[in-house]
């Protein structure tokens, strides 16, 4: 005979099964058929095939009921949870941030330029912050050009949010999508 879960044990899960059933008649489901049958009746033909009778709809009159391995129904239960878990968490994008200046020299900038290809290459995002400070913020249009410079050292991307001029930054998010030429702005 199977092991069988404690009353205890199954309050812990908020299910109604076995006796924890209160009602004077269920209405008892299988594959083939739907029965009204006393609960007593429905707890005797469980325990003759080994099962568990677990209540499925309590608010229906009679309350619903069906005969089943609940603790084979848990586990398919958990496992279904982590598969969703899963690709739950293989479908979030993140998005990194690189943060540069206007006068941040052409070497580092290829080198930063090449960390967002890597990004956009692995399906996430990419902030690009340009920080501006004292003289920098008076000369904003000279600032954009460099921010357009760098995100041209970039291939095969679209704007999620484009590049706008937000007190003394300049943001942008970069995705993958299809390569944007330069009089495509």
């Amino acid at each position: 005979m199977k092991p069988r879960y404690s009353n205890h044990e199954y309050s812990k899960k908020k299910a109604l099964i076995n006796e924890n059933i209160r009602s004077k008649e269920v209405r008892l489901i299988s594959d083939t058929s739907q029965d009204i049958v006393t609960t007593q009746e429905a707890l005797r033909i469980a325990r003759n095939e080994n099962l568990d009778l677990v209540c499925i709809s309590s608010k229906s009159n009679p309350p619903i009921c069906k005969i089943m391995d609940y603790g084979k129904h848990l586990y398919e239960q958990k496992k279904k949870q982590k598969l969703a878990d899963k690709k739950q968490r293989e479908a979030i994008v993140e998005t990194k941030e690189i943060q540069f200046r206007p006068a941040t020299g052409i070497g580092d900038l290829k080198v930063k330029a090449k960390k967002v290809q890597e990004f956009i290459d692995n399906g996430d995002k990419a902030k690009l912050v340009m920080k501006l400070r004292g003289r920098e913020n008076a000369m904003k249009d000279f600032a954009m050009e460099q921010f357009h410079k760098f995100v041209e050292l970039v291939e095969n991307y679209e704007y999620d949010y484009t590049p706008k001029i937000q007190g003394n930054k300049i943001l942008a998010i970069l995705k993958k999508g299809a390569i944007i030429k330069n009089n495509d702005r």
